[in-house]
């Protein structure tokens, strides 16, 4: 259709011109008007080929084939040499280099040739003229190089824009066989796919990610604190925290890809709720494994401190007997037994974390209140953080723990030293003490029932290692030279304690 369109106004252009400058001094004014017709009915005929089964190039070829012929008359009808209508046979060759098929501005530019010459010859002979002259020859000679100069260019540059379409169809072929592939990896994918650009607006999600988020918006995993602070943290290229959504627990990890303002960042979501349910399940399973042998240690533990609270029974009418005190036994006994009911209490309760801005100085001074008086000159304590998001009660518990067996294995009289220092983007606590770890209990430390004094339970340091667990983060143990180091490494770190109040709480 837009070809019909062209041709119809450079027909009427052309019969502007005739009516306007030349038919009225051409010599054959009623064989201009049958090429007029035959110029109609041609584009009638086009018309109706458009809506037939042939193919493109057939259309075309016909049609310029017959543009060309009809063009070839107008100069016979217009002065043969002298026409100024011989430029038309030029610009019907640069139209059939348009289409892009190289052989058709040849076909054209063979018929313009034969065309023009026959034109020549034909205008000659009907105005009974004499052949041409050398001079006229060699005017035919020169307009039919230039028309040949002209097809073998089109012909060069249609070959030229052929490849270019046939590479540039291989090239969308590829790249709609990649998307392909890519829509059926993503739709395939269990893990959620999000991309965003460089504003953190999504740019791209697969169904997987659509399906964990619900009806909730991207902007609830990009405010996660871990997300957060990596988005905004210059030359952190990736980390990854846990979304909770109801009983839906997602691993979130958020990578760095390149640079452009369009695919800037990768969030993937991988549901791990499953994982989070075995490990509780484990967990119960140890619990109960532990609670077993806390039952056959408690039958144990507790037998003896009740007999001998039973003969302190006895003996108490007599008040003090053979210079032994039966008040102060029957005393420390009870101790004993309130101290491995509230160890076993404290291991065995569940724990759920419950983040909140927790001021450390507070926090580290009140653990160290907590212990006897004689012995809190002993802990020299050194805090240079102010304040942590994380769960105050969860901390002293730990604190406390690692105090008090800090103290009951130190050597006599020697300092307890507790450090909270930031490291990295995270904290770090040291609690040091003098001694030594026997090395037949060091890598089960921290498992239930593991002791190295004989009046200990060995569940202080296996609470510890339960909390820390379920707050991530890590504790280790270290002997260096004749000091022993705990150590408990957290994130979240806000932000450091000013010297003012470093000092101020540099010694417990």
């Amino acid at each position: 259709m837009p070809l019909i369109l062209c041709r119809a106004l450079a027909g009427i252009a052309i019969a502007l011109v005739l009516a306007v400058w030349l038919y009225a001094i051409v010599p054959y004014p009623l064989f201009i008007l049958f090429l007029g017709g035959l110029f109609v009915l041609l584009l009638l005929v086009q018309l109706r080929l458009t809506r037939s089964s042939l193919s493109t190039e057939s259309q075309w070829l016909l049609q310029l084939a017959s543009d060309t012929l009809i063009t070839a008359g107008l100069i016979v009808a217009t002065g043969g040499l002298d026409s100024p209508f011989v430029i038309l046979l030029g610009l019907l060759i640069v139209a059939a280099g348009i289409y892009g098929w190289f052989m058709l501005p040849l076909v054209i530019t063979v018929l313009a040739c034969a065309g023009y010459i026959l034109a020549v010859y034909a205008e000659l002979w009907l105005a009974q003229m004499s052949p041409p002259d050398a001079a006229q020859a060699l005017e035919i000679l020169l307009q039919v190089s230039v028309l040949m100069l002209v097809g073998g260019m089109m012909a060069a540059i249609s070959k030229r824009q052929a490849n270019l379409v046939d590479s540039s169809d291989q090239v969308l072929h590829q790249h709609r066989k990649l998307k392909d592939l890519h829509d059926k990896l993503m739709s395939a994918m269990c893990e959620g796919v999000i991309v965003l650009d460089e504003q953190l607006e999504l740019n791209d999600m697969n169904q997987a990610a659509l399906r964990f988020l619900g009806d909730k918006p991207v902007s609830v995993l990009t405010q996660l604190a871990g997300i957060e602070r990596c988005l905004h943290q210059p030359g952190r290229e990736s980390c990854q925290c846990e979304y909770v959504s109801g009983e839906r627990v997602l691993l979130v990890a958020l990578t760095h890809l390149s640079h452009a303002a369009d695919a800037r960042w990768l969030l993937t979501l991988v549901d791990i709720s499953q994982l989070r349910r075995i490990e509780l399940q484990m967990h119960q399973q140890e619990k109960m494994a532990a609670l077993g042998q806390m039952a056959a240690m408690l039958a144990h533990e507790i037998r003896n401190p009740v007999q001998t609270i039973a003969q302190g029974l006895e003996m108490l009418p007599v008040g003090q007997v053979k210079g032994v005190n039966v008040r102060d036994i029957l005393h420390d006994e009870l101790m004993r037994l309130k101290r491995l009911v509230t160890t076993m209490l404290s291991y065995s309760q569940p724990l759920q974390p419950q983040a909140q801005l927790s001021y450390m100085p507070t926090l580290m001074q009140a653990a160290i209140q907590q212990v006897n008086i004689s012995q809190q000159r002993l802990i020299d304590m050194r805090c240079t953080i102010d304040q942590l998001q994380l769960d105050g009660d969860h901390f002293r518990l730990v604190l406390d723990n690692l105090l008090s067996n800090a103290l009951l294995n130190s050597a006599a009289d020697t300092a307890v030293r507790v450090e909270l220092d930031g490291q990295g983007d995270g904290w770090c606590l040291r609690v040091w003490n003098r001694g030594e770890i026997n090395g037949q209990i060091r890598e089960k430390l921290f498992e239930p029932f593991v002791t190295g004094r004989s009046s200990g339970v060995g569940l202080g340091l296996a609470t510890v290692k339960q909390v820390c667990d379920m707050n991530s983060w890590t504790i280790a143990v270290d002997q260096q030279d004749d000091w022993v180091c705990f150590t408990l490494l957290g994130s979240a770190m806000e932000r450091p304690i000013d010297d003012a109040v470093a000092q101020e709480a540099g010694h417990g």
